[in-house]
């Protein structure tokens, strides 16, 4: 087995092949691949040396930084397993997680100490401050692996995914499965040796780590790494940095193109746009497209459980299939199911299904779960639904979960929001499904309007009914400010915290 299949081989790999580089970039400098594969290797000698070892758990509850990164590789040279975990989270559901890993050591940042303080004074294993990671480095040691001691099937993350309820559930990732994702999206995206990307989300969250970070870094181009993501910021990095692509979610790409510094600022560097984790209309395509001629939006769409990423609308595909997420990924079997466990035919709606060599190995101690997601064939079920077309296009719905059932009808949410959201005075919308005697659940669009405007709910439901059918149109419509849409750090709406807010009480 080549060791390029691993993590660590890749950057022992470019560290040979440009050693001065550089690979990352971050507010307090720059590190080039020869620094980069040194620090790596002395923190994995440090590791071994505080009794972690081939196949134990290091997690990470820290911001996206230089030392987060060599930390990271430190981590998966030896053979261990990086838990990157999600710093908005709960004490409690992060000690949750800790437990279920079975953590032998915790990297974290000083900004968290205050808000997990009590935690980590009752942690049983050694917390690591990653602003004091030079101390915890053996000062000129040499890293000195077997690839014969690895396997590309080993696992080389957890990502916890859906810890906001319930019991969260640990997707395990392998080499193998993170070096195809990072094929996938080179091949797929247009991604270069010469590419320096922002990572302007946090590292703990797949797409951020997995899918820029990652292949970037196999490549031997740079990344440039923001602390916490805040607009000004971003472009003002792009414009400083050069930067060449970088991702966002619709609603932190709308913020960025009203920005009254995207007009000041030169961010013609910008190459490619890509873009996922909510509706991107053709307003906003033109948009981002004014802002920044020339640049190319790659939509995609996945989930962590895929590696992520399942499907790609290019920018050669968007007039053709203009309201897809586009056609499988590179090296990706996409296929729509039926409820009774058939292969649906092209146009009819069913469960989005995945099958290749990025689909995770299965969830962290939850053989149930693992399961439940991943049938005898082989096929991850997503849970999501769409149709595809004949030529492989794929069109989503929604989520099953959050499929409004409405007297007997099924309304699909983000269809229902498509509409709305093309109408000028919209900036925002989510539509959830609401309890009510009559209907079952009563189709309720919350709205927020850009600055200065002022609209209805009549304006904007006689708006649907030109595109609707009644069934669909919402029976309420709830405006709020900007500041109170509820989004997570990537810029998705939380329906959840919507239908609490606003569910009938009884």
């Amino acid at each position: 087995m080549s060791s390029r299949m691993l993590l660590g081989g890749h950057i022992t790999h470019n560290a040979k092949r440009f050693p001065d580089k550089v690979a990352l970039i971050d507010n307090a400098g720059r590190t080039t691949y020869a620094e980069f594969e040194a620090g790596a290797n002395q923190i994995g000698h440090a590791l071994i040396a505080a009794g972690v070892g081939h196949g134990d758990k290091v997690a990470f509850l820290a911001c996206s930084s230089r030392q987060w990164v060599e930390a990271f590789y430190g981590v998966v040279k030896i053979g261990a397993v990086a838990v990157p975990l999600n710093y908005r989270e709960t004490p409690e559901q992060i000690s949750m997680m800790l437990e279920d890993c079975g953590a032998k050591l915790l990297f974290v940042s000083s900004h968290h100490v205050e808000a997990f303080g009590a935690l980590l004074e009752g942690l049983s294993f050694p917390v690591v401050m990653l602003e004091s990671l030079h101390l915890f480095k053996e000062a000129g040691s040499e890293l000195v692996h077997s690839d014969d001691a690895q396997s590309e099937h080993d696992p080389a993350v957890i990502l916890y995914t859906g810890g906001t309820t319930g019991r969260s559930k640990g997707v395990l990732l392998t080499h193998s499965n993170l070096f195809w994702n990072s094929l996938n999206e080179i091949i797929d995206t247009d991604m270069c040796e010469g590419d320096n990307t922002l990572i302007a989300t946090p590292l703990h969250h797949s797409a951020a780590l997995n899918c820029w970070l990652l292949p970037h870094l196999y490549l031997g181009a740079a990344a440039t790494l923001l602390e916490k993501y805040a607009t000004e910021e971003v472009l003002r990095v792009i414009a400083k940095e050069r930067v060449t692509n970088t991702f966002m979610p619709p609603s932190l790409a709308r913020e960025f193109v009203l920005h009254p510094l995207a007009k000041e600022l030169d961010v013609s560097s910008m190459t490619r746009w890509y873009v996922g984790s909510g509706i991107l209309t053709a307003n906003d395509r033109s948009a981002m497209k004014a802002c920044i001629p020339g640049v190319k939006i790659f939509y995609q769409y996945g989930l962590t459980e895929a590696g992520p990423i399942a499907t790609v609308l290019k920018e050669e595909d968007y007039e053709r299939a203009r309201d897809s997420i586009g056609r499988a990924f590179q090296n990706v079997e996409v296929a729509i199911m039926d409820d009774q466990g058939n292969m649906a035919p092209a146009g009819v709606i069913g469960e989005i299904v995945l099958r290749g060599p990025t689909i995770m190995l299965g969830y962290h101690n939850r053989p149930d779960a693992t399961s439940d997601a991943i049938d005898e064939k082989g096929w991850l079920h997503t849970g999501d639904l769409a149709h595809m077309d004949s030529n492989g296009f794929v069109y989503f719905y929604d989520r099953l979960k959050d499929m409004i059932k409405t007297g007997g009808l099924n309304v699909y949410s983000q269809e229902v929001e498509a509409v709305l959201s093309k109408h000028e005075h919209v900036r925002e919308v989510a539509v959830i499904g609401l309890s009510n005697e009559r209907w079952g659940e009563e189709v309720t669009a919350i709205v927020v309007l850009h600055d200065g405007v002022d609209s209805s709910s009549e304006i904007l439901v006689s708006h649907a009914r030109e595109h609707l059918a009644s069934y669909q149109l919402p029976k309420r419509v709830e405006f709020i400010a900007y500041e109170e849409m509820p989004f997570n750090h990537n810029g998705k709406i939380l329906k959840r915290e919507l239908r609490k807010r606003f569910e009938p009480q009884n």
